[in-house]
C-alpha cells in the first residue's frame, strides 16, 4: 500500500514539473536575432558617457532609454593590462525579453598586452522594444 502511494506521488510530481517546464517555454516563445549597433567612443551620448565614467572601474550591466532607442551597457571592470576587447555573442528577443550576451576577450599573449590598467566596456544601441532586458 505504501509503495503504491509513493509511486503515485512520484508520478504526480514528475508530471507537474514536465507540464510546468512546457508552460514556461510556451510563454517565452521563439527567440530571434535583433539588429543592433555597437557604438564607437565618439558616438556615445554624453549622459551615457558620464554614467560609464563613474561605473567603469567595477563590472556593470545597465540599460539607458532615450526616446525610441535603448542603450545596453556592459562593463568588465578593471583589467590588469590593455589589449582587451569585447565580442557581442548575441542580441536576441522572444515575446517578453531582450537577451544580450557578450564575452571579454583577453590580449593574445604578451605581444597583445599594453602597459597599465584598462576598463573595457561596450555600448550597444537597439530600437526600444519595451521588454525586460536580460544580460546572459
Amino acid at each position: 500500500m505504501n509503495r503504491s502511494v509513493v509511486l503515485l506521488l512520484l508520478i504526480a510530481v514528475l508530471a507537474g514539473s514536465i507540464w510546468g517546464c512546457g508552460m514556461m517555454q510556451q510563454k517565452k516563445g521563439k527567440e530571434h536575432a535583433v539588429e543592433y549597433t555597437v557604438l564607437g567612443e565618439d558616438q556615445i551620448p554624453d549622459e551615457i558617457r558620464k554614467v560609464v565614467d563613474v561605473k567603469k572601474q567595477e563590472e556593470f550591466q545597465m540599460t539607458y532609454q532615450e526616446e525610441d532607442m535603448l542603450y545596453l551597457l556592459q562593463g568588465y571592470g578593471i583589467q590588469s593590462s590593455g589589449g582587451y576587447s569585447i565580442r557581442v555573442e548575441k542580441v536576441s528577443e522572444n515575446d517578453t525579453e531582450l537577451h544580450v550576451k557578450t564575452k571579454l576577450i583577453g590580449p593574445e599573449g604578451k605581444s597583445g598586452e599594453t602597459e597599465g590598467i584598462s576598463c573595457p566596456y561596450l555600448v550597444i544601441k537597439v530600437e526600444n522594444r519595451h521588454k525586460k532586458v536580460v544580460f546572459d
